[in-house]
């Protein structure tokens, strides 16, 4: 296996035997400077066709946490079908630590939504409960049990998008004024160079590459839909306007799965701008 470029002194993006691009998890194998030839002893994990953007944050996630993530996508893909992309191990970290933060600020969510999630999604609930059993036995921290939906959802949402990564430079235009359109509605300002806007647009990027194809996403979650825009009306406005703005610029428009998706997206995406819609990441 050879090094093509080092993250940290554990991680790397290597070339396999057949040329295709890994991130490589090992103990040192990212001290010596690239290109280098590593023994294929030396590489602990490994994870293909992972998002460039994703890969960036790893110096920001604590090992323990990254390990924790690894643990529980593992358990999930026992439980969930359709859940085979490396990139969550990646956001579902991400999303951990801050959940962590959150705990450790004291910072109070409420979760109008909790026996609606634990109703219509029982493999991503208890995958959740999992999560949190993991947690506090690792890193001695009780999460609330309303972090328990925030897992699950991220779960569903994960099911969700497309496993692998392409930039569609022609969207660049729609993506900035999307992102205007939750600046202006929310009254907030996003940072454009934040991990977490990278993950908001490669979402925005599947959706309207799904969208110019007439590839919606479809599944059983219209009570869901229902459950979420009746609670969280503001989160569903914006979504709205969103989808007007598309419809208007490529003469499509939305199903209420991809609306849904795009109300998960805009939540995050507020969340971390100190924007708490729902407190659910």
């Amino acid at each position: 296996m050879k090094v093509i470029k080092n993250i940290n002194n554990n991680t790397s993006i290597c070339l396999d035997s057949n040329n295709q691009e890994v991130v490589a998890f090992g103990k040192g194998i990212g001290f010596i400077k690239p290109p280098y030839e590593i023994d294929i002893s030396k590489v602990e994990r490994t994870f293909y066709d992972v998002n460039p953007d994703f890969v960036q944050m790893i110096n920001l996630i604590p090992d323990k946490v990254f390990e924790l993530s690894v643990k529980i996508v593992n358990y999930a893909q026992q439980n969930i079908e359709k859940l085979t992309n490396s990139n969550i191990i990646f956001t579902l970290a991400d999303h951990i630590n801050f959940a962590i933060k959150r705990c450790e600020e004291k910072m109070v969510i409420d979760v109008p939504v909790y026996y609606d999630i634990q109703h219509l999604y029982p493999h991503e609930f208890a995958v959740g409960e999992y999560a949190l059993k993991e947690i506090k036995k690792v890193m001695s921290i009780q999460l609330p049990k309303e972090e328990i939906i925030g897992i699950a959802l991220h779960l569903i949402n994960a099911k969700a998008i497309v496993s692998s990564y392409q930039k569609n430079e022609g969207n660049n235009d729609a993506i900035e004024s999307i992102t205007h359109i939750i600046e202006s509605f929310f009254s907030i300002t996003v940072e454009r160079k934040s991990f977490n806007y990278s993950r908001f647009v490669s979402h925005i990027q599947y959706l309207l590459k799904r969208g110019s194809e007439g590839q919606y996403i479809m599944s059983d979650n219209q009570e869901m839909f229902q459950t979420l825009t009746s609670s969280f009306p503001s989160v569903y406005e914006c979504a709205k306007q969103i989808d007007d703005y598309i419809f208007k610029k490529f003469n499509y428009t939305f199903n209420d799965e991809e609306i849904l998706y795009l109300m998960l997206h805009i939540n995050r995406l507020c969340a971390r701008e100190d924007c708490y819609q729902w407190g659910l990441t």
